[in-house]
């Protein structure tokens, strides 16, 4: 899990304080709602590790969960940059989310950011070495992705998701969490009439437990 937040430009604070239960605020700690005025959400579109490419997989899918709409992700956007701020923002976001944050600078990583569906998120499936095929050239644009072979477009009726980041060094403005990890669960249906479960979790890249399953 080598990516985290980098909020390069964070519009002012406004009332953040009232967000903060007391328990969190006597921590230090400060939480925001994806897409509010203080915090636009995660500065990326999709769910791919950057360096090496990485997928989500099972060793025979892999998969790509959408944090925003595919259909607004720039043609010319390489997907294995990650990271699109200010352009990601302008993207309308598929879940509901929250971050903490250490002090009110909102810069760098937050320590934790949980997700929840808003009952559409887009979670699209392929056979996994197709997807290590299309990447072979550092390069993978939402045109080469969406024509990728085997692709199944999914739709997550229910998605739920924690994250805890990867720290990011000082000069990027730190934050992240000691012990990065993440998991997701999804379930919904598939493009084809079927339907599909997804689990994920992953802790400090050195464990790792994924099961992706299709019912008819």
């Amino acid at each position: 899990m080598k990516k985290s937040w980098v909020l390069l430009a964070i519009v002012p604070i406004v009332a953040v304080a009232l967000l903060v239960p007391p328990a969190l605020a006597d921590e230090g700690l400060v939480r925001t709602t994806w897409g509010s005025s203080e915090d636009p959400g995660p500065p990326f579109y999709a769910e791919i590790e950057p360096a090496p490419p990485h997928f989500i997989n099972d060793g025979e899918w892999g998969a790509v969960v959408f944090y925003r709409d595919p259909g607004c992700v720039p043609a010319n956007f390489n997907l294995l940059n990650f990271f699109d701020p200010p352009a990601a923002f302008g993207c309308d976001l598929t879940m509901d989310g929250s971050s903490l944050w250490v002090g009110e600078a909102l810069v760098g990583a937050p320590k934790i950011a949980t997700m929840s569906g808003n009952g559409a998120v887009p979670v699209w499936f392929a056979p996994l070495e197709s997807l290590q095929a299309a990447v072979q050239d550092g390069e993978l644009r939402i045109g080469e992705l969406a024509a990728v072979d085997g692709l199944i477009r999914g739709t997550a009726t229910h998605f739920n998701g924690i994250l805890h980041p990867t720290p990011l060094p000082p000069q990027l403005g730190g934050g992240g969490h000691p012990v990065p990890k993440q998991s997701m669960t999804a379930k919904g249906d598939l493009e084809d009439g079927r339907s599909f479960r997804l689990q994920f979790s992953e802790v400090k890249e050195e464990f790792n437990s994924t099961q992706i399953t299709f019912t008819e």
